[in-house]
């Protein structure tokens, strides 16, 4: 099939660590984890275990929408960190629902001196499963699980004089969608269908 030809429907690839599809190949690559930014645990648990397609797709492609995924969830937390210096265009679709809300965020964030707390908790996420829709569209859903806490940081780079802004742990199913911009992927919006507070419904594994 050419590479016309597999943008005419939908590429579905399911990510399941343990439960084979219709007797797909079950690949078990393991665990990807990023490095942290600071002493803040940020990783990323990407399984790619489970691949189930009836068509013929570029490989090149589901490992740039995986990839550049990661490289946007990884930069949002950089961003949480630091807003000021955080550059929304490197991990937002342009004219964008997620460019509009992440521009409005790091500005409200920086403003008020509210950042996030380096060593306070972990930020994981699963990728579930990858729906490439055409050439410039993609569907990432994934679970998520984060405890690290908000804290407005006061007038010293101490953190004995920060306050908390926001300590809620909780976990999440989300779909992202995501649009190619000059050759990467960004995110253009996402919803979130289930959230959990207190609680990993995840199941990652424990520290």
């Amino acid at each position: 099939m050419n590479a016309k030809n597999w943008l005419l429907a939908p590429l579905l690839i399911g990510l399941c660590a343990c439960v084979s599809q219709g007797g797909a190949l079950q690949l078990d690559t393991g665990t990807v984890r990023l490095p942290p930014t600071g002493d803040m645990n940020v990783a990323i648990d990407s399984i790619p275990t489970t691949t189930s397609v009836s068509i013929d797709p570029p490989p090149d492609i589901v490992k740039q929408l995986r990839r550049d995924f990661i490289a946007d969830d990884n930069y949002y937390h950089e961003c949480m960190v630091a807003p000021k210096n955080c550059d929304v265009t490197r991990i937002s679709a342009p004219n964008s629902p997620q460019r509009a809300d992440l521009t409005r965020r790091v500005r409200d964030y920086s403003v008020a001196n509210i950042q996030a707390s380096k060593g306070s908790g972990v930020a994981l996420v699963r990728i579930d499963s990858l729906s490439i829709i055409d050439a410039n569209n993609a569907i990432v859903n994934t679970c998520s699980y984060n405890s690290i806490v908000m804290v407005d940081a006061g007038a010293t780079p101490s953190p004995l004089d920060d306050i908390i802004f926001n300590d809620t742990i909780a976990s999440y199913l989300s779909a992202w969608m995501l649009t190619l911009d000059n050759g990467v992927w960004k995110i253009h919006s996402w919803t979130t269908s289930m959230t959990k507070f207190n609680v990993d419904q995840c199941g990652f594994p424990k520290p």
